[in-house]
């Protein structure tokens, strides 16, 4: 892992990717208004994703559905993130070792515990907000998978871009198992756009092919085109088949926030009563500067 010159808080870069890539996951792009009278007005629905980081601190991001014609791509970031983050919420989690209450952070963020999370183990999410109403969901954790070499490095096209290239192997765990890969840059000046209009490059990778085996590949990332001295951070995470699908569907069909809204039916969901995901899975999160 290369760090370079600078100095990061590593804690508060993952917590910043981890808002980043779940909220792309989420939203998509945001359409463009459009000039329609007697639109019927969708109720608001809580929207939750979740994540653990590798010190087993967890992550539980809480937005809210909005109408397609209540932003663009011009809104103000935090305007509009002020307007999606649920800040009023009790959010618990249970597992074998008992229940926890997660503290609120930020733009409706909750965590700041470590739980002894196991992988295996089935674990329930219950959500209640005083406006938005109560949702619950149940999962299992996934296992982490490990990188076993990594390298991310420039890519000159030779016309007018740079990508960036990654170049990894890991081994796969016996049984079937599905991953998936995020590039992100980071910015930390720029948060609240990447947010809200986030670049994350996300692979995934079905194990059909290689099941207990070694496995590895090169990719570039596009269409992001990048500087020297640029940071960005890999990860690779073991994820459920059901979750899978959903962000297989999410890059095969490229489907916007709008159709999210309208069609939500199509696009699969453990959340009851609300929508997104409640996943629990450890990822291997190595951080580079472009050179």
């Amino acid at each position: 892992m290369k760090m370079g010159s600078r100095a990061f808080d590593i804690r508060k870069i993952i917590l910043n990717t981890i808002i980043v890539s779940t909220m792309m996951i989420l939203f998509g792009c945001l359409p463009e208004p459009l000039d329609v009278d007697g639109v019927p007005v969708v109720k608001p629905q809580l929207v939750v994703s979740t994540q653990i980081i590798p010190d087993q601190s967890v992550v539980v991001l809480l937005t809210k559905t909005f109408g397609a014609l209540d932003a663009s791509d011009d809104s103000d970031p935090q305007a509009l993130l002020d307007q999606i983050s649920v800040e009023d919420a009790t959010v618990t989690i249970t597992g074998p070792a008992g229940t926890y209450t997660l503290l609120s952070l930020d733009n409706g963020a909750y965590g700041g515990l470590v739980i002894p999370f196991e992988a295996g183990e089935q674990y329930e999410l219950k959500v209640n907000s005083e406006l938005l109403g109560e949702v619950s969901a149940v999962t299992t954790v996934m296992p982490r998978p490990t990188f076993e070499s990594i390298k991310a490095e420039l890519y000159y096209t030779g016309f007018d871009d740079t990508l960036a290239q990654i170049t990894y192997n890991f081994l796969d765990t016996p049984g079937r198992n599905w991953y998936m890969l995020n590039v992100q840059q980071i910015e930390r000046d720029d948060l609240l756009d990447d947010v809200l209009n986030p670049n994350s490059f996300m692979k995934l990778v079905d194990d059909a092919e290689f099941d207990g085996l070694p496995y590895g590949e090169s990719f570039r990332v596009f269409p992001r085109d990048f500087s020297p001295g640029d940071t960005i951070a890999v990860s690779l995470s073991n994820i459920s088949k059901d979750y899978y699908d959903f962000i297989q569907l999410r890059l095969d069909n490229r489907f916007s926030f709008v159709e999210y809204l309208s069609e939500p039916i199509n696009y699969p969901s453990n959340i009851k009563g609300g929508r997104g995901f409640f996943n629990l899975y450890v990822p291997d999160i190595r951080f580079f500067v472009l050179e």
